[in-house]
């Protein structure tokens, strides 16, 4: 059977279903009843159904915490993908809220990745994990424990840290001219030029790496600057690919494949030659090493290796201080030599090597960024190694050196776009922000820990966010594109949290992705919502800008928000290459294009933004608020939201706007997702408006200018203008040239049709005037494309929109030679006049171009080209393409209201309310719309800017509903820029699996259709072969960052629940497939109440048109469960036939019915597990075995009861030994708590085991259910069905369904079900399964209850109880519509001997309906045994007449073993009635009266006139509510007398009479008393002097020895005791009981006095006391008292007696003796007793106090004798007998302690700028200063020590006035200083003369200060002299004999210490030398070497004359 999906309530993961038969179609099975049989965990559904026989089960942590509830997180699917293909082991980064949790769960299963032993000079440090607080961790974990890790308390998510981020490529783009124009076109020249061009901000691009030593970017290296930094001054760096080996491993290069490099290696060079001992390598011209030791390694880079053509040696010395590493040599040209290379250290961190001359590097060695300092471990490391687990690896000083370098090239690019510096190739690269500096995350994508790559740009080296060392802004231009809930995915979530929660002033510019044009295509992380997503726009060649690049990922995300936030320039710019990738640095460029350049152009623009925030508002940004400013700052380019988002980034407004420039203003919020999720709007979660509501929300405008501005408000939405559809069917194959209207083959050099769009001059060929944007469409027929679905494609289709200029005047822009519309070769003549806007040519079966604000761009028109391009001829003729174009404008948007008109003053802000109302019959979907502002500075009418506030509304369709789609007719009204009915192609192959189109559509589904049904998706589409359309299904699931932002998150957040088979092969390219098989996709989704987001992606696109119209349908079908449930009691009903009733809300199409039955399901409760070994599955302390036949399914769920963990396993008994083996395992169901199931289809026949394992059980066991069901069974059957039509279906249904909510169905089926009795009684399941058209399975379970009910037996008469004197008939009835009874087994028994009554006559009715006379047999005539199966029988007798009670007893029992019994009673009675009165005092205190009555059973009892029932025992009891009685004291003549008096309710009359007719009568009366005898008062307490006390004065203590206490008590009192107490001690006791209790008088008897109620009701007593020698202490005088009523009541006084005079001790400080230590002054006192205590200080009366202790603070206010005094009186003072104290006591305050002086001040003529002056003075003295020059002014506070006063001098003289605060006077103080800081006057020259040169005396002569010492020095010899008062002075020196130029120095020193030092060169020369340079300076020797020369010249003349004439002479 096809496999089953159960319904489950928590899945982030979908299990894998599979296929009969390759190709069939996918069943699903839904199960609907009234209770779902399943509920499972995630991992049960995940991992349950594959075999796992390794009995190693990892141990969970001791103390483990509770899973919390919900806990459901976020799982990639290629994590449950590796697990389910075999991969033994996942890589997983688990982000939680409790790293503690997770920590102790990996290190008790082992998953902490286990570090390598720290090498030689290495050592651990040990970083505490933090435990509270969302972090991440990223381990190797054994993938079958996924399960379990996915319950570990506090896990968010799960990512496959296998699946490394992906950079978005570089698209191969033309050249084009260089940055500077993206700069211009987007604003940064012009922030520049106002100073604002990234100074201070740091950019962290998180990539390849990034070439630093490139000429454009060496110096942009981001340096740390928070000076408490252990790598302070440092750059800022990450490589976590590099730090994981480091860390983990322990290896750095050449051992590992990393930028570590290892240096250490130590040499020596102990002869100190320049050349290291061991190796060989010359250090010449290195600093030397101050500690002697020389490191080594090699560098890391291969590149350089490659190009350097071997490895490349690395010096590390230690220049600076001894054992500092700091210093870094690399030989780059490998010569063994260090001294002729570029050292990198902090500060000038790159090295390189300029090998053709031109000034510029052209060799890269990369930057270094640390070298080991054998304190710290690597920077990041500690952060790094307590999150994920590690101990922080500490390298010995010097022995590791880090290098940043660049793997690939897109880093440097990244970067370039950045902070480039325009130096090479004439300024090629110039980034957007010049002084922004990059912190490179380099080797992004090789591996590690990527998320920490996020986590460092929100928090630096240190981890933590709030210091200052990380970096301002992040640059990712890369993604994750297989994850398809972008948005509610774990990477968008975590990022989102990062930017919003955890560092809300770091701001990330992440890249959206390549793969459009498709809707819905932006990828993880760019659709996390508090980033800004960044799309490309175009900045072409042609000078065109501006325009949506056409392969830019577009927006929604999956929850229907906004993508992107900003566009910028991606199409494209030029960007800097790594140098060792070229010959020379000037080549070192390239042209490229992505949205991987848009994303570091919005960085670097952003850097300049923030720089301007920053001046001038003094802050940096929080990431949100810049978000808003930068969007609404933004050009509008005229497209919708989900492709330009808030519009095309302008750094120059944004820069004026935070300047305050007139005219520019920002809004916040800058766009808008309408609506509410769960109560409330949320700034980062799905938000939905329903039909018929309205939200209002507040938009604030600020104005920051100095004039006033006015902005216009206008709600706005696109509409359709125009739209042209063109069918080309291009005939011919492309070798015909053209002729006859075919296809000349294509030509990449022109098109092959040039349509006119827009002509200017032409009103045939124009666009509608109010067009902003325009679209243009084509697609070719897909069997031309890929006609056999084997994604190897033939033929594709190209557009691209040119921009015509008619240069030559002519109008002529295609000359149609042959009219048939096509470009033929000898008809391109104009191509030089057309120039390209944007074009598609990419691969796949449709192409799409867009072109916004076109009439800006279309000087003489605007063309569409198209292209035929054949990679391999698709040999069909012709090939249909269909084109179309269409204009869009925008008009009044009628949901969306504002005010219209708005004037903003300088300076201040408007907040602006807008309402959304959706219209009640509104179209439920994503709207685009927003509100236009126009504004205009009231200064400047010229000054105008137009931009469009984004909105967009999601209205949520309400399930169940059908949406279809309006028709594909070439209607202008039905286009549309994006609809969820309308989905196009997009295909884009070479590309990533998000290539397609996407649309997102909200689903409500109410709490009606939550019960017993299931959802229906159904998505059709036209019959086509090559069209495939994915569905999607996402359901809430908590949110993992809720409780961090409530307000911004909501609740939940959205997981895939069920999804269309993921048929993505590679690259963009789909395989075909949908589960119907056909062009339409259907599968049911359990009933979930809540939001839903419905996704359906365009998978494959062969349709003919650009649109494809869908039918969507999300229907509810359900059972009409009446028909689904049956209970049998009659077993003669229990097998028949019967109807049953689908319904649904779609039309129902049955395809097959199929049924199973009878199983009866095993529900097993209170079951026990225990702690079982958590390593041995076969340990298991539970097992249940069942023998399975004939079955389909095995469904087994379970949980307990207790937060344990328990795992479930399936075996079968494969050898059928009868024993169960670990290999026998068939399935398993083991996540991390007890809430397992597990389900097997079609299992084997054979003997199973269930085996509960206790794999975390805390305490002696954990109680849990299992419930087991197995579905087999022939005896239900649905022989026949028939969908039921309109008429009938109202007739069923007319005013609805209940299960369908209230509805009438749309479609429903009859069941025409048969059934046989099951086997035995209690209740069975069956299964009726309906195949549905389209695929989906859907099961229905059939609930049959047999129900065997007791027998039934009674007498049917007489009835019981009779009593008579008669004999009266006896019938006894029994029956059982059950299984029936056996006439032996009814038993009617005798009273006296237990023995069979006979019967008159006996009939039975057998259970088949035969009527019997069993008389004979039951009389014992016949044998009983041969009776029949009886259903009833009638047994009939008579009374006995004999006078007693008798006691029949009958029973009956059935063939199941139930019983049933009757019993009859009937007496004759002549007895009189007895009665008997328990339970009745005299007297109570409580005011309800229980008694008691018996009297004869059956008698009639009456109370008080009022009949009472009694029970069968004749017993009644009673409860009366009594009156209070009163009390009073009668005087008669034997004295006083008390007495009780009771009203009528106290008095009572009883009587009882029997059947018969026999009473009696009783009476009695109760005292009811419930107060207590508290009416207690102490008249007096007289003293051994008569004198009387009363209460009042007992409360201050009193002298007393003797006397007496008179009391009064209530009269009613039974007994008295006072009692006298001394300290606990008895002193006095007296005790008097009264003898008998007072007389009881009634209304019958009256009160003593007849006519007189009220009477006295307290007495007096007296006891006497003797308290002789107590002396001092407390007394209590105590009485207790016990009334007749049992209360109670007891009352105390208190006497203090106090006869002692206080002791008084008491001390000043500080003080010694009688002298006192400071004017300040604490008097301390302590007293024997409390007192009250008044001090007089010098006859001044201080602050009264009291107490036993004290102090008092005080100040003198003058020195010498103080008078101290104090006065105390204890406790008797109101008395007249008081106890007191007083003392004086004189005392010194000396005035010497009070003496000042300053001193430091001795110098009357300083240079220094300032002067110390220490201060003596008493600690309590005040200082103040004065500068009698300048009138500043200062003060030095009072303190101890003494304190140095600074003065700041000016020059020239200085003075200042000291006044220093005593007591009673002031010390002044006088300071005079002169300041002179002007150095003295020295200046000289030489005095030169001809030959001077040759001298060694030289003579100098120059200025100098009068009267100071002038010294002249020079290598041999100093002269000193006196300046002459003139100031100038002449002065001879002697230098050096040997030639060359020699210093002369000269120095002077004022008084004041200022000294000036001037120093000239002067030249020795030997005399050949000389003689040149005076000949050369036509001097004396130029005369002698002329006359020398014309000497020597004659000379030779003569010589060779003289020869001459000798060989004349011989020749002659």
């Amino acid at each position: 059977m096809p496999w089953l999906l159960y319904l489950t309530g928590r899945l982030a993961v979908n299990i894998k279903p599979y296929s009969l038969l390759p190709g069939s179609v996918r069943g699903r099975h839904v199960l609907l009843s009234i209770a779902l049989l399943l509920s499972s965990s995630l991992s049960s559904l995940a991992f349950g159904a594959t075999p796992n026989n390794n009995n190693e089960i990892p141990e969970t942590p001791e103390n483990a915490p509770e899973s919390q509830a919900n806990h459901n997180p976020w799982v990639e699917q290629s994590l449950i993908d590796r697990s389910e293909t075999g991969q033994s082991k996942v890589r997983v980064t688990a982000i939680t809220n409790s790293l503690g949790y997770l920590d102790t769960w990996q290190r008790q299963i082992g998953a902490i990745d286990r570090q390598a032993p720290a090498g030689p000079g290495e050592r651990f440090s040990h970083h505490e994990t933090t435990s509270a607080g969302t972090d991440h961790r990223t381990f190797w974990v054994n993938s079958s424990l996924l399960p379990k890790l996915i319950q570990v308390p506090g896990v968010v998510a799960l990512l496959d840290a296998e699946n490394s981020p992906e950079p978005y490529g570089i698209l191969p783009i033309e050249p084009s001219p260089n940055t500077v124009r993206s700069g211009d076109i987007h604003g940064a020249i012009d922030a520049w030029e106002m100073g604002f061009s990234g100074e201070g901000l740091i950019v962290a691009v998180a990539d390849t790496g990034v070439d630093f030593a490139h000429p454009d970017l060496n110096g942009t290296q981001a340096r740390v600057g928070f000076q408490n930094s252990s790598y302070y001054g440092w750059p800022l760096m990450f490589d976590h690919n590099s730090m994981y080996t480091w860390m983990v491993e322990g290896k750095a290069y050449p051992e590992s494949n990393s930028w570590y490099a290892d240096t250490s290696t130590i040499d020596f060079d102990n002869d100190s030659d320049g050349i290291l001992d061991n190796s060989g390598l010359n250090i010449t011209g290195v600093n030397a090493s101050i500690s002697g030791e020389y490191h080594l390694g090699e560098h890391p880079d291969w590149r350089l290796r490659e190009r350097a053509g071997g490895d490349v040696p690395i010096l590390v010395v230690d220049d600076r201080l001894s054992g500092v590493y700091e210093t870094v040599w690399p030989d780059t040209d490998r010569d063994g030599w260090f001294g002729n290379e570029t050292p990198m250290r902090p500060g000038e961190e790159t090295s390189g090597r300029d090998t053709d001359g031109d000034g510029l590097w052209d060799v890269s060695a990369g930057l270094v960024y640390w070298v080991s300092d054998g304190l710290n471990g690597v920077p990041y490391g500690g952060a790094y190694s307590a999150r994920h687990g590690y101990s922080d690896r500490i390298a010995g000083s010097g022995n590791l050196t880090l290098f940043m370098l660049e793997s690939g090239s897109h880093g440097t690019l990244c970067a370039s776009a950045i902070s480039a510096q325009g130096v090479v190739d004439d300024g090629r690269v110039l980034g957007m922000a010049p002084n922004a500096t990059i912190s490179s995350i380099g080797n992004h994508y090789s591996g590690g820990h990527s998320l920490d790559a996020w986590r460092f740009i929100a928090e630096g080296y240190d981890g933590d966010p709030s210091t200052p060392d990380q970096p301002h802004i992040g640059s990712f231009s890369f993604g994750y594109s297989s994850v398809d809930d972008s948005g509610a995915d774990g990477y968008s979530l975590y990022l989102d949290w990062i930017t919003r929660v955890y560092n809300s002033n770091a701001s990330y510019a992440v890249a959206i992705g390549n793969g459009g044009h498709g809707f819905g295509t932006t990828k993880v992380p760019g659709a996390a919502h508090g980033v800004f997503s960044v799309g490309a726009f175009s900045s072409r060649s042609s000078d065109s800008w501006g325009q949506s690049a056409p392969w830019s990922n577009r927006g929604p995300n999956a929850v229907g928000r906004m993508d992107p936030d900003i566009v910028a320039v991606g199409w494209s710019a030029t960007g800097d290459m790594p140098l060792n990738n070229y010959d020379n640095a000037n080549q070192a460029w390239t042209t490229w294009g992505g949205t991987s350049l848009a994303t570091p152009v919005v960085a670097g623009l952003l850097a300049l933004v923030e720089e301007a925030w920053l001046e001038n508002r003094g802050l940096h940004p929080k990431s949100q608020e810049l978000r808003d400013f930068v969007l609404s700052t933004s050009d509008d380019r005229g497209y919708e939201s989900f492709v330009q988002g808030g519009g095309w980034m302008n750094a120059s407004r944004a820069v004026k706007t935070l300047a305050g420039e007139n005219g520019t203003w920002s809004a916040s919020p800058a766009q808008w997702n309408t609506g509410w999720f769960h109560g409330k709007h949320r700034d980062a979660n799905l938000n939905s408006i329903a039909p018929g509501e309205s939200q209002t929300f507040d938009v604030k405008f600020e104005n920051p200018g100095s004039s006033q501005i006015q902005l216009n408000l206008t709600p706005v939405s696109f509409q359709p203008l125009s739209h042209e559809v063109l069918v080309w069917n291009s005939t011919g194959n492309g070798s015909g040239g053209g002729e006859n209207d075919t296809w000349d083959g294509h030509q990449s050099d022109r098109p092959d049709l040039l349509i006119p769009i827009h002509i200017t001059d032409d009103a045939s060929h124009r666009l509608h005037p109010d067009t902003v944007q325009f679209r243009a469409r084509a697609t070719i027929q897909y069997d031309a494309f890929d006609d056999d679905l084997d994604r190897s494609s033939m033929e594709r289709v190209y557009l691209e929109v040119f921009r015509w200029s008619d240069l030559d005047g002519d109008g002529i822009y295609h000359n149609d030679t042959d009219n048939d519309g096509m470009v033929d070769e000898s008809e391109w003549e104009d191509s030089e006049e057309l120039e390209e806007v944007t074009y598609w040519w990419h691969h796949g079966p449709q192409a799409e171009v867009r072109v916004g604000l076109p009439f800006e761009d279309a000087r003489d028109g605007l063309l569409l080209g198209v292209w035929r391009y054949d990679a391999s001829p698709s040999e069909l003729d012709p090939v249909r393409i269909e084109i179309d174009w269409t204009s869009f404008g925008i008009s009044d948007d009628e949901w969306i209201s504002t005010i219209e008109t708005v004037q903003i003053g300088p300076g201040t802000d408007y907040t602006a309310s807008v309402t959304v109302s959706v219209p009640e019959d509104s179209m439920p979907g994503l709207h685009q719309h927003g509100i236009l502002v126009q504004s205009q500075s009231t200064d400047d009418p010229n000054n105008t800017r137009s931009w469009t506030l984004p909105v967009v509304t999601n209205v949520p369709w309400e399930g169940p509903f059908s949406l279809l789609p309006n028709p594909i007719d070439g209607n202008v009204t039905n286009q549309t820029l994006y609809t969820e009915s309308w989905i196009s192609g997009a295909m884009r192959w070479g590309w990533r699996p998000e290539s397609g189109d996407w649309r997102f559509l909200t689903v409500h589904w109410p709490e009606e259709f939550d019960q017993d049904g299931s959802i229906i998706l159904d998505v059709d589409w036209d019959d086509n072969p090559y069209t495939d359309i994915d569905v999607l299904w996402m359901t809430e699931t908590p949110h993992g960052y809720y409780d961090d932002d409530p307000e911004s998150y909501g609740p939940s957040t959205f997981f895939i629940e069920e999804r269309s088979v993921n048929n993505h092969a590679t690259s963009g390219q789909h395989n075909w497939g949908t589960y119907t098989g056909t062009s339409r996709e259907t599968f049911a989704v359990p009933a979930t109440p809540g939001i839903h987001q419905m996704i359906l992606h365009t998978a494959l696109h062969g349709v003919e048109t650009n649109d494809n119209p869908l039918n969507i349908s999300v229907g509810y079908i359900s059972a009409e469960s009446s028909g689904f449930t049956r209970t049998v009691t009659d077993w003669s009903e229990s097998e028949g036939n019967d109807t049953a009733l689908v319904v649904s809300t779609m039309p129902l199409s049955v395809q097959s019915v199929s049924s199973h039955g009878w199983v009866r399901p095993i529900y097993l409760d209170d079951q026990v597990a225990f702690q079982d070994d958590p390593g041995d599955k076969m340990s298991a302390s539970w097992w249940y075995n069942l023998t399975v036949e004939g079955a389909s399914e095995i469904t087994v769920s379970m949980d307990s009861y207790d937060s344990v963990d328990l795992d479930l396993f399936l075996f079968r008994d494969d050898d059928g030994d009868g024993l169960f083996s670990s290999g026998e395992e068939v399935t398993r169901s083991w996540s991390g708590s007890s809430s397992e199931s597990i389900s097997l289809i079609d299992p084997e026949d054979g003997l199973y085991g269930l085996a509960v394992h206790g794999y975390s059980v805390d305490g002696e066991g954990s109680d849990f259910w299992i419930d087991i069901e197995v579905v087999a069974g022939s005896s239900l059957d649905v022989p026949s069905f028939q969908d039921l039509n309109e008429s009938v279906i109202s007739d069923i249904w007319p005013t609805g369904s209940d299960s369908l909510g209230g509805r009438v169905p749309t479609g429903a089926v009859e069941l025409n079900i048969s059934y046989l009795r099951p086997p035995e009684e209690g209740n069975w399941t069956g299964f009726i399964d309906l195949a549905i058209e389209g695929g989906a399975l859907i099961r229905l379970p059939y609930h049959y209850e047999l129900v065997e009910l007791d027998p039934e037996i009674s007498f049917a008469a007489p009835q019981n109880l009779t009593e008579a004197n008669t004999q009266l008939p006896i019938i006894l009835h029994a029956s059982d519509i059950g299984i029936g009874f056996h006439l032996s087994h009814l038993n009617w028994t005798w009273p006296s001997n237990n023995t069979k009554f006979p019967a008159d006559s006996v009939w039975g009715l057998s259970t088949n309906g035969t009527l019997h006379n069993l008389t004979s047999s039951w009389n014992g005539v016949d044998n009983i045994s041969e009776t029949p199966l009886l259903r009833e029988a009638w047994v009939n007798s008579t009374l006995p007449a004999i006078e007693q009670w008798f006691e029949f007893h009958a029973m009956v029992s059935d063939a199941s073993g139930r019983t049933s019994s009757s019993d009859l009673a009937v007496s004759y009675d002549v007895t009189s009635p007895m009665l008997a009165i328990h339970g009745v005092p005299w007297i109570t205190n409580t005011e309800t009266l229980d008694f008691q009555i018996q009297t004869e059973p059956g008698s009639d009892l009456v109370v008080e006139g009022s009949v009472v029932e009694t029970n069968e025992e004749g017993l009644a009891n009673l409860s009366f509510v009594l009156e209070e009685s009163e009390m009073g004291l009668f005087s008669g003549h034997s004295g006083d007398q008390p007495f009780y008096y009771n009203g009528d309710p106290n008095v009572f009359e009883v009587s009882s009479t029997d059947n018969a007719g026999n009473s009696v009568t009783s009476s009695f009366q109760v005292v009811y008393d419930p107060s207590p005898p508290s009416e207690v008062s102490l008249m007096t307490l007289q003293d051994q002097a008569y004198n009387n006390y009363g209460t009042a004065d007992l409360q201050y203590p009193i002298n007393i020895t003797s006397g007496e206490v008179i009391l009064e008590i209530p009269a009613d009192t039974m007994e008295w005791c006072v009692f006298v107490l001394y300290f606990s001690w008895v002193q006095t006791s007296e005790c008097s009981e009264a003898t008998s209790p007072p007389p009881i008088l009634n209304t019958s008897t009256g009160f003593p006095i007849p006519g007189i109620n009220d009477y006295v009701e307290t007495t007096e007593i007296s006891v006497p006391l003797s308290l002789e020698g107590l002396g001092e202490g407390e007394l209590a005088i105590s009485i207790s008292l016990e009334d007749w009523a049992g209360n109670t009541h007891q009352t105390n006084w208190s006497v203090t007696m106090d006869s002692i005079a206080p002791e008084i001790s008491w001390v000043l400080s500080p003080s010694s003796g009688d002298t006192l230590g400071d004017h300040v002054q604490n008097l301390s006192w302590w007293s024997s007793e409390d007192v009250v205590l008044e001090l007089v200080v010098n006859g001044v009366e201080m602050a009264t106090q009291n107490g036993s202790s004290g102090s008092k603070a005080m100040i003198l206010n003058s020195t010498g004798r103080q008078t101290f005094c104090l006065h105390a009186i204890d406790r008797t003072f109101p008395q007249k007998n008081n106890n007191s104290f007083h003392e004086c006591r004189e005392m010194l305050l000396p005035d010497s302690d009070y003496d000042t002086s300053v001193s430091g001040s001795s110098q009357t003529l300083v240079s220094l700028d300032s002067i110390d002056i220490i201060l003596d003075r008493h600690p309590s003295q005040e200082v103040r200063w004065t500068s009698l020059t300048t009138g500043s002014t200062g003060a030095v506070e009072p303190g101890t020590g003494n304190p140095i006063l600074s003065l700041d001098l000016v020059e020239g003289q200085n003075e200042f006035l000291i006044e220093i605060d005593s007591l009673d006077s002031t010390d002044s103080y006088t300071i005079s200083v002169v300041l002179d800081s002007t150095p003295p006057v020295l200046e000289f020259s030489e005095k030169k003369y001809q030959g001077s040169t040759l001298s060694n005396l030289r003579e100098v002569y120059g200025e100098c200060e009068p009267g100071l010492l002038v010294r002249i020095s020079s290598e041999v010899q100093s002269r000193d002299l006196i300046c002459p008062e003139t100031g100038a002075f002449h002065q001879n020196i002697t230098v050096p004999d040997s030639p060359g130029l020699h210093t002369l120095e000269g120095f002077s020193t004022d008084q004041a210490k200022n000294s000036y030092q001037y120093q000239i060169d002067v030249l020795k020369q030997d005399w050949i030398e000389w003689a040149l340079d005076d000949a050369q300076n036509s001097g004396t020797m130029l005369w002698v070497f002329s006359l020398s020369g014309i000497t020597i010249l004659s000379a030779i003349i003569a010589i060779t004359l003289r020869v001459a004439r000798r060989r004349a002479d011989v020749s002659r």
